[in-house]
């Protein structure tokens, strides 16, 4: 190395500059170089290992140069010094940095350094290693596709030799193979979709043959006519090739995923052809089992069955030896050796699955079938149904420990959906049935078309020193039964039978839309109605006997009430409160049925309309009565805090208001109706307008002569109906309608002739026949229920009287039923424009005259006098 153009002082600095030149010159690479070191980056640990000799010697190189720089620069000063001043030192160094610089081109150079050999060397191992990889994954998968190939190929030898478990299981095998198959991705899809198709094609043929072996296992036949069912099991097949076993006929169906599919088959042949006949004619059916030898067994179910071992002990024990039978000769829990039942996994296994299938259906068809039908409908009937009871425990023990039905855990509770569960709910299902079968029996007796009336007497509160006007158009229904009646229910809710038992130990909370809630709104809800019946004026009451009907309903559906409650006194408080709630129930039926269905009859024939509002009014006084009685009986009970618990929530005032709007409903319709009636005659008269003329006179006559006629047939149908009261107020009320008609028509009209005067007095005369229809021995009788009726006699009079005596009359006071107007009117248009006529209308105009301490003189008493 020449020495360097530099003085001593620069001679550190550019030495330096050149080391760190060369060295940051060696550290840039060249794109070659670039792909060598990705590729060695890229390359398997393997081959870095064989490289790594190589990146050592390069690191080591580096250190070199990064050693020597660092002493020079520890001893800059010195080595700069002996640097020009020895000529031997700066040989050496020139000759290392020169040997350094060899070693390092003889590494990395791109053509003939060892590291470029050495990464080509390694691309082409990589290049081979890939080769032999893919190799690999061929032999994989060929050897793959060749065990699945031996699988089919086994399945099919094993279906042919009949070893049903063995094929079975290969294609469990081959299933489990196809979930990890080494084929590359690209491959992977269309090679699965052909092994995929082979596996269900393997599949289907195994099912086909399972199916067609336990079709010849197991068959279900009719015996004759009515005479039964049977079961046939045979517990080996024979198939083409071999013979195939009941039990392995299972296993290969559970191996392959296809048990609950045959077993739900099989529970529906079971109830189709077992249980539910057996059911159906379990009064002479039963069910016995026959072993002919050790590979046929048969059930059989039918009547007067000649074998042995027949089961007279209820509907459970037949039913136990249908499920015995399937677990022994289906199943397999039979040990061949001792030919006794055995519990085996896997017949447990069947059961309990068979179990899950069959377990509704048969509750549902045991309850319908069966217990439906035992469940009591008397409380002495209770004491019968442990017996019952106790059967449903035992049959489920039985069917728990064959795998049928699940163990419950520690103290868990009676799944809600067994049979168990149902029979413990007795007290609930008690009044379910007794609810039915009142509502049942109340149903028909409100469906009958057959109406006849029944004669009611009792006694009536009447009221003295009552506005009598006010009353007029109101019905009031305040009494008490009494006589025989009285009699009949005087002992409603004495105990019938001394042996009636209250259910004890049959309570069981209600799930059924009972609702307990709002007892405390009811309560206040009867406290303010009794309140609100409180008259606030002094009555004087005085004993009247009064006569009315009712229908032939009425009376036997509150019998089936009062025998209903008296069944609720012998129960717990929650079935008591429920059988009452029935009650309530019945009314809410009868409600709904009677003015719907019986719509027609009640709106077409009157008699039937107003006894039908009589029953209602009737069973609401009833219902009170029977509400009075009941709570009272219930007061005389030992158990205090269950009656008292009932006392607090019977209640029918309620049912009572409803019954009494229903029942003024059908009056107003009534009432409504004839009305209707009445003034479609009178639109039929048109007025009375021109009645002087002959043809007008005739169809005003004809018009008054249907109307007496309607009113004396309507007072033929009511009179024994409705009570005297009820009966005058009705006819009161549509006479009534007539005269404020007719008087319209006469005050409407602005001249009345000579003749028409006349002619009008003729016609409205015609209408006082109809006083005949109310009771003449009680005094102004017809003008206490008919408010018109004063009115009309005085325009009738009016009609002919001449200008003095109306006005006679005016100053006497007789006529204060009429306005000023009116009166104004009817001068006006009965006599001509005179002054006398002034002189009468500026009298009339001024207002009636107050009469004081004179007795007022009336056309009726009048004409009587």
């Amino acid at each position: 190395m020449p020495p360097l153009p530099v003085s001593a002082v620069a001679l550190p600095g550019a030495f330096i500059s050149t080391i760190l030149e060369g060295d940051r010159k060696n550290d840039f690479t060249d794109p070659v170089e670039d792909q060598q070191n990705m590729l060695l980056a890229t390359s398997s640990a393997d081959r870095e290992a064989a490289f790594s000799c190589i990146q050592q010697i390069d690191f080591r190189i580096r250190s070199v140069k990064t050693e020597i720089l660092q002493i020079i620069l520890d001893r800059h000063d010195a080595f700069v010094k002996l640097y020009n001043n020895s000529i031997s030192l700066r040989d050496k160094i020139d000759t290392l940095f020169m040997e350094v610089d060899v070693v390092s081109r003889g590494i990395n150079h791109s053509e003939t350094g060892m590291k470029p050999k050495l990464i080509n060397a390694l691309q082409e191992n990589r290049t081979i290693m890939q080769e032999v990889q893919n190799t690999k994954s061929v032999v994989e998968t060929l050897e793959y596709l060749s065990e699945i190939q031996n699988c089919v190929k086994r399945f099919q030898e094993y279906l042919m030799q009949g070893r049903i478990e063995e094929a079975s299981g290969s294609i469990t095998y081959m299933d489990s193979l196809l979930e990890s198959p080494p084929i590359p991705t690209e491959r992977k899809i269309q090679i699965f979709d052909k092994l995929k198709t082979q596996l269900s094609n393997m599949k289907e043929s195994l099912d086909q043959t399972l199916d067609d072996l336990l079709t010849q296992s197991i068959s279900f036949k009719k015996i004759g006519d009515n005479e039964g069912f049977s079961l046939t099991v045979l517990s080996s097949v024979e198939g083409a090739n071999a013979t195939a076993l009941l039990t392995s006929v299972f296993i290969s169906l559970n191996e392959v995923d296809s048990i609950n599919m045959q077993l739900s088959r099989l529970k529906k042949n079971v109830m189709k052809y077992l249980i539910i006949p057996l059911l159906k004619h379990r009064e002479s059916w039963n069910a016995s089992i026959e072993v002919d030898d050790n590979v046929t067994a048969r059930l059989i179910i039918g009547p007067n069955l000649n074998v042995k071992n027949i089961n007279q002990d209820g509907i459970f024990t037949p039913l136990i030896t249908i499920f015995k039978f399937m677990y022994t000769f289906i199943f397999g829990g039979l040990d061949h050796s001792s030919k006794e039942l055995i519990i085996l996994p896997l017949a447990t296994q069947y059961a309990s699955t068979f179990g899950k299938f069959i377990s509704h259906d048969l509750r549902d068809v045991v309850i319908s079938e069966y217990l439906s039908h035992v469940i009591p409908t008397e409380t002495f009937e209770f004491k019968k149904f442990d017996e019952v009871a106790h059967d449903v425990k035992e049959f489920q023990a039985e069917m728990r420990k064959m795998g049928f039905m699940r163990q419950p855990r520690d103290g868990e509770e009676e799944e809600e959906s067994t049979l168990g569960a149902y029979v413990a709910k007795v007290d609930v299902l008690f009044t379910i049935k007794k609810r039915d079968k009142l509502l049942e029996l109340g149903r028909n007796i409100m469906l009958e078309g057959n109406f006849e009336s029944e004669e009611i007497t009792e006694e009536q509160k009447s009221e003295q020193n009552f506005n009598e006007q006010k009353a007029i158009g109101e019905s009031v229904v305040e009494s008490s039964i009494t006589g025989e009646i009285n009699k009949q229910k005087e002992d409603i809710f004495a105990i019938q039978n001394n042996n009636d038992i209250p259910n004890e130990g049959w309570e069981v909370d209600w799930n059924e839309g009972w609702d307990e809630d709002g007892w405390d709104e009811s309560e206040n809800k009867n406290e303010s109605l009794i309140n609100k019946n409180i008259e606030s004026k002094q009555v004087i009451l005085e004993k009247k006997l009064v006569r009315y009907s009712i229908s032939n309903k009425a009376k036997p559906l509150i019998d089936l009430i009062i025998k209903t409650l008296n069944e609720a006194r012998n129960l717990n408080a929650k079935s008591g409160v429920r059988l009452y709630q029935a009650t309530l129930d019945f009314f809410d039926l009868y409600r709904a049925i009677m003015p719907v269905f019986h719509y027609n009859t009640f709106s077409n024939v009157p008699a039937l309309a107003m006894l039908f509002r009589n029953d209602c009014l009737w069973l609401a006084d009833q219902l009170l009565i029977v509400q009075e009685q009941f709570i009272d009986s219930l007061s005389s009970s030992s158990d205090s805090e269950n009656t008292e618990d009932m006392k607090g929530k019977i209640s029918y005032f309620e049912t009572v208001e409803k019954l009494r709007e229903l029942g003024k409903e059908w009056y107003d319709i009534q009432i409504d109706k004839q009305k209707s009636v009445l003034k479609e005659i009178l639109d039929e008269m048109d007025g009375v307008q021109q009645i002087a003329n002959d043809d007008r006179f005739e169809a005003c006559q004809n018009a008054m002569n249907q109307i007496v006629y309607t009113m004396n047939h309507l007072s033929k149908i009511w009179r024994d109906v409705l009570r005297p009261t009820e009966y005058y107020t009705v006819l009161g009320v549509l006479i009534d309608s007539v005269l404020a008609c007719m008087i319209d028509y006469v005050e409407d009209l602005y001249d009345i002739s000579a003749e028409d005067s006349q002619q009008l007095n003729l016609i409205c005369t015609m209408l006082f026949q109809l006083e005949n229809l109310f009771n003449k021995k009680e005094v102004n009788s017809v003008e206490k229920y008919i408010k018109n009726w004063t009115k009309f006699l005085h325009m009738t009079d009016i009609l002919e009287l001449t200008q003095a005596e109306i006005m006679k009359r005016f100053r006497n006071g007789e006529l204060v039923c009429f306005t000023t107007d009116e009166l104004e009117g009817l001068i006006c248009a009965l006599f001509a424009d005179t002054q006398i006529r002034e002189n009468t209308l500026s009298e009339i105009r001024e207002g009636h005259p107050v009469v004081t301490g004179e007795k007022l003189m009336i056309p009726g008493n009048r004409r009587e006098e």
